[in-house]
């Protein structure tokens, strides 16, 4: 037989629950992140301005992370499920690419 397109199904939702498990880790952080700074007492207020902004900036960036893994693991989870109602219209059959 030539070359075939094989999905291991479990394999995909596997990485789809590792992807949510990694957005769900990533959503506290942020917060805790975005509250450090040196405070507004510091001996320099602009440095302090500066290391606040980065850390409000380093937040915003991993909270974008885990929006986007979050995304990607329903995607994963959704594509899993279009290949297992696929196999099923197809009764299982490996699909040759090329239309052999």
């Amino acid at each position: 037989m030539g070359d075939v397109v094989s999905i291991d199904v479990a394999r995909v939702r596997a990485a789809a629950r590792a992807m949510r498990a990694s957005s769900e880790a990533l959503g506290g952080p942020p917060r805790a992140i975005a509250g450090c700074g040196f405070g507004a007492s510091g001996p320099n207020p602009a440095r302090a301005q500066a290391v606040r902004e980065g850390y409000l900036r380093l937040a915003r960036a991993i909270g974008v992370w885990s929006s986007a893994s979050d995304v990607t693991a329903r995607a994963l989870a959704e594509t899993a499920d279009a290949y297992e109602r696929q196999d099923v219209v197809t009764g299982g059959n490996v699909v040759a690419l090329g239309g052999r």
